[in-house]
């Protein structure tokens, strides 16, 4: 069984791999009931964050044989929605994403930080 954070960070390198944008990892293990971390994206256009939301489910899927419990917003394109449980994905436009401020919304979290290979060679 994967552990929900180091599901969370391959879902980062899954974003980055398809030009997420501004990729933030939020524990929220202290302060919420349903789930462990948010992994939190902005998606540039709706074909954008279909391609995102269809690639982390294939993907996690294929590495880890693990299935969303839910998956939330498909049929809008807008802000896709991927529970895993521990792990809930958001992926969003950016409008949506500014208005609604998920990381404002749950300020108490953590914001994790994460070292992709990518990251680590571009400093």
């Amino acid at each position: 069984m994967i552990k929900p954070l180091t599901l969370a960070k391959n879902v980062v390198k899954l974003c980055e791999s398809k030009k997420g944008e501004n990729i933030k990892i939020l524990d929220v293990t202290k302060i919420s009931n349903f789930c462990d971390f948010f992994v939190i994206v902005t998606g540039n256009v709706e074909q954008h964050i279909n391609s995102l939301a269809e690639y982390i489910v294939s993907q996690i899927k294929d590495s880890y044989g693990l299935k969303p419990l839910h998956i939330e917003g498909k049929e809008y394109l807008r802000w896709i929605v991927i529970d895993y449980g521990n792990v809930i994905v958001h992926i969003m436009n950016p409008a949506l994403r500014e208005f609604y401020a998920l990381e404002k919304i749950w300020s108490k979290g953590k914001v994790i930080n994460y070292e992709t290979k990518h990251k680590k060679r571009s400093k």
